[in-house]
C-alpha cells in the first residue's frame, strides 16, 4: 500500500489539494487520505480507491502478479545474511545460551 500511497500523495500535491479538500470531495475522511498515503492499514473498498485515484490523474488497474522485483529479493537476502552473521557472532563469542550436553547412554541404560 506504501507504493501507491505516495504516488497519489505525489499526484494530490502536483493538483495542490490539501488531504482535506480531497476528502471532501470524494465524501471520505482526511484521517482516511492520510492512511492511504501513509501505507497504513486500511479497510477501503475497490470504488473508493477507484474514485480517488481517478479524481488525482492515476488509474487503479488489476494485473497479473508478477515476479518479485531484483529489489525485493535483494532486500530479503541481505536480511538473511545479517541475522546469519548475528547468529555467527554470537556463537564465536560465547553469547548464545548454554545448552546441555547429551545424555551419553550406555548398553546397560536400555534395560
Amino acid at each position: 500500500m506504501q507504493e501507491y500511497g505516495s504516488l497519489i500523495r505525489e499526484h494530490r500535491k502536483k493538483l495542490g489539494l490539501t488531504q482535506q479538500k480531497l476528502a471532501s470531495s470524494l465524501r471520505l475522511s482526511r484521517t482516511t487520505i492520510s492512511q492511504i498515503e501513509t501505507g497504513a492499514p486500511i479497510d477501503i473498498g475497490a470504488r473508493k480507491l477507484s474514485r480517488l485515484c481517478d479524481r488525482v490523474g492515476l488509474c487503479l488497474q488489476i494485473v497479473p502478479r508478477q515476479a518479485p522485483m531484483l529489489e525485493t529479493l535483494l532486500k530479503a537476502n541481505a536480511a538473511r545474511r545479517a541475522a546469519n552473521l548475528k547468529t555467527a557472532s554470537a556463537i564465536l563469542t560465547g553469547k548464545t545460551a548454554a545448552r546441555k550436553p547429551a545424555k551419553n547412554l550406555k548398553a546397560d541404560d536400555h534395560a
